[in-house]
């Protein structure tokens, strides 16, 4: 029992000194833990403000500090390098962005169609026949009264191809449209446009071409059977056109006063003059010897008050020299609308000659002034 008791009361012996280290130690650790979570997090947060001191870690954690102070320096340059492509696609995007808003303003101005298609739904994005101030979608087309009968073909177009130009018909064979189409980025999406013309008029152009009933002889254009055939269609399909009606005028007496191979090359002249600064598709008509009528599709009489202007120009350049008199011609536009129009062939024609005839009076009014107006 004595021996027990002094085994109790025995002093403690002090801790070894490898003790407090030891407990020091697992605190360190944590300490550098923490820092380095931080210092992670802040990482993550954005790479550039970032910053650790590899001083406070432990030993141990150091080789993990500089390893995250290297994966910060990968993580630097590649944010970096992500902010630069995309800086370099928000400028491709608006390029893309400012041409297509280019383009659909200049072929909103023509008669041509420009219908979108969206290369993931099979929809359309966007036509430039679109009532204003109707959404766009595809059901604004199902209903419009320009809808193309041809919107299956244009939908499955599968834009492959950079660039093409194809040709498709109705069912009925009674209408022809040239296809111009290309894939697009619009508004962020996979696309392809198609801007299409219709070419019925070119086509059945070229089918009479050879056809010696629909010629006239002495100047190789049309004549007017062929016009009546034409407006004929044009105006049951109720389209809408620019018609022109010109008036030679000296014919008469270029014949009487040179004889009648001068008059024919007189008129030839002129013909040619016109077909030039035309396109071969457009209708070009010789309704009689000094008469003509040229005809366009869509309303562009501001188009051809402008080509009237520059034949004329030309026409006059040297008629002294070449013919011994003043070449000259009158001219009248109208526009006739598709759905709006109620008149003949034949209304329209004496609706055109009678703006001619007009014209013809106050010129010979200003050479006379004290000529009475004619009423």
């Amino acid at each position: 029992m004595e021996h027990e008791i002094n085994e109790m009361s025995l002093p403690e012996s002090p801790p070894a000194a490898g003790g407090a280290q030891e407990a020091q130690a697992p605190a360190e650790e944590d300490s550098s833990c923490r820092l380095l979570r931080e210092y992670l997090e802040r990482i993550q947060r954005g790479a550039g403000n970032a910053r650790l001191d590899l001083d406070q870690l432990s030993p141990p954690c150091r080789p993990l500090g500089e390893a995250l102070c290297a994966f910060q320096a990968q993580a630097e340059e590649r944010e970096a390098r992500l902010k630069r492509e995309a800086q370099r696609a928000r400028r491709r995007a608006g390029i893309i962005e400012s041409y297509t808003e280019m383009l659909v303003e200049l072929l909103d101005q023509r008669d041509e169609w420009l219908v979108v298609v969206d290369l993931e739904t099979r929809e359309i994005v966007h036509c430039n026949k679109r009532t204003r101030g109707v959404a766009e979608g595809a059901e604004y087309c199902e209903n419009c009264r320009h809808r193309l009968s041809i919107q299956p073909q244009l939908l499955e177009w599968d834009g492959s191809e950079r660039y093409r130009v194809w040709e498709q018909e109705t069912e009925d064979k009674r209408r022809c449209y040239r296809i111009i189409s290309f894939p697009i980025e619009w508004k962020e999406h996979p696309s392809c446009v198609h801007i299409v013309m219709d070419v019925t008029a070119e086509k059945m152009n070229a089918r009479h071409l050879s056809d010696a009933i629909y010629q006239d002889a002495d100047t190789g254009i049309r004549n007017r059977l062929f016009l009546e055939e034409f407006m004929g269609h044009v105006l049951q399909e109720r389209q809408s056109v620019t018609l022109c009606y010109l008036d030679l005028e000296g014919v008469s007496e270029i014949n009487t006063s040179y004889g009648r191979k001068v008059g024919d090359a007189y008129i030839q002249n002129f013909v040619e003059i016109v077909r030039k600064h035309f396109r071969s598709g457009d209708t070009f008509v010789r309704i009689q010897d000094d008469k003509f009528c040229l005809m366009l599709t869509g309303n562009v009489k501001h188009l051809i008050e402008r080509k009237m202007d520059e034949i004329l120009t030309v026409f006059q350049r040297d008629d002294d020299r070449v013919f011994c008199h003043q070449c000259n011609f009158k001219y009248s536009i109208l526009e006739v609308g598709g759905e709006s129009n109620v008149l003949s062939l034949d209304k329209l024609l004496q609706e055109a000659e009678g703006v001619v005839r007009r014209k013809k009076r106050k010129q010979q009014r200003s050479r006379n002034p004290l000529e009475l107006e004619d009423w």
